[in-house]
């Protein structure tokens, strides 16, 4: 099936701004934004089009962020990791009427039923993250090294204080090594 784009927006208010004026069939969203996340913009999409179909995008893998994104009752959610691979596959399924949750993400949920929020592990990526900060690397450095943006370092290095239940660099230094990442 053919498809075409109808605006690409650098954040969710410029979004709404172009859902209010021309009705699309399919918004595919990232959920970290500058101005608001995936789960705001979608709600308040939905009030302008409720038979809109949403795809996230995100790079949050964790059981608990998944859950919180499957909530909002979307249409598709896949990791950025693997978006070049899924995104066409996504939009056929979800314009036919489907869901699409890609293979990684119902691992994801699969994983995190029934786990307190404690008992997260970190990410292959997260764990990418710790390691260059235990070289000194800052967040434009390990950005640069991963090719990320510097954004993207500091949600990982947030999540990986809350998850390890640090308070700081050291915290995160001293589970690394509990942890015999070092």
């Amino acid at each position: 099936m053919d498809f075409s784009v109808k605006g690409c927006y650098a954040n969710g208010h410029f979004a709404l701004s172009h859902l209010k004026k021309e009705p699309i069939d399919i918004l595919i969203t990232d959920y970290s934004m500058p101005d608001m996340n995936g789960a705001d913009l979608a709600k308040e999409a939905r009030l302008i089009s409720p038979n809109l179909k949403i795809i996230v995008l995100s790079m949050h893998d964790e059981p608990h962020k998944v859950q919180e994104i499957m909530k909002l009752e979307i249409n598709g959610y896949i990791l950025k990791k693997y978006a070049r691979q899924e995104i066409l596959t996504a939009i056929n399924v979800v314009n036919a009427g489907g869901k699409f949750w890609s293979n990684e993400v119902n691992h994801i949920l699969i994983k995190g039923l029934g786990l307190k929020e404690e008992e997260f592990t970190l990410t292959d990526r997260e764990i990418e993250v710790l390691k260059l900060i235990i070289k000194e690397k800052n967040s434009r450095e390990i950005a640069g090294l991963l090719f990320i943006s510097e954004r993207t370092v500091e949600t990982h290095r947030k999540n990986m204080l809350r998850k390890t239940q640090s308070s700081s660099t050291v915290g995160l230094i001293k589970y690394a090594y509990e942890h015999k990442f070092i």
